[in-house]
Parts: C-alpha cells; sequence; structure tokens
C-alpha cells in the first residue's frame, strides 16, 4: 500500500478531546472534555459483541481508528466524530516508524 493510498483513506473527521476536571463547589469534581485536535483518521469495524449492563443487553463495537502519528494520546482522552463517541482502549505505532497510529475504540453513546 502506497503512502497516498493509506492517507486517501483517511475520510473520517475526528476530533480528539482531552479530560478537564472543575470543582463542583461541595468538595467533588465534574469531568468536562475539551478539544486537543482535530484530524482525519480511516475507521475499521474489529468486532461487536453484546454484554449485560444493568440488567439490559447492551452491544459493544470495538474498532481501529488509524491516525496521523502522535505521542500525546492517552487513553483518559476521548474521539469524537459527530454524534459517535468512542473511549481508547489501546494504541500502537504499527511499523514503529511514528508515521501512524492505531488506536483500539470502543463505540458508546453519550
Amino acid at each position: 500500500m502506497t503512502r497516498e493510498t493509506r492517507i486517501a483513506a483517511r475520510r473520517l473527521r475526528v476530533t480528539i478531546e482531552e479530560p478537564v476536571l472543575a470543582p463542583d463547589g461541595l468538595g467533588g469534581f465534574v469531568r468536562s472534555y475539551q478539544t486537543r485536535a482535530t484530524q482525519w483518521a480511516k475507521l475499521t469495524p474489529a468486532s461487536a459483541k453484546e454484554r449485560a449492563e444493568a440488567q439490559r443487553p447492551e452491544a459493544a463495537v470495538i474498532h481501529r481508528l488509524t491516525l496521523r502519528f502522535r505521542d500525546d494520546l492517552t487513553a483518559a482522552m476521548r474521539i469524537t466524530s459527530g454524534p459517535a463517541l468512542f473511549n481508547i482502549l489501546a494504541r500502537y505505532d504499527p511499523d514503529g516508524r511514528r508515521r501512524d497510529l492505531v488506536c483500539v475504540v470502543e463505540e458508546t453513546t453519550p
């Protein structure tokens, strides 16, 4: 696969968000998210399974999200694209050349 093909496959515009904790006035914190970066990515479905969550069935969809390499991405961050919300489960550099970053993400409902 040539580099041009790899880049052309990135058709999904994603936003990388990082958590921000703000005091809630009662001794606790409220978590919100702020935009860290926006870039193009390739989304590939990896697996889907059903699980019981709070006595009701819920589907868990796992994807591979490929984007330009960055070393500041952590599992505490999340990725969004329109209404879709993805929690980062793992991330890795597929060939060790710091060109691409593959994130294993789980799609959740907002």
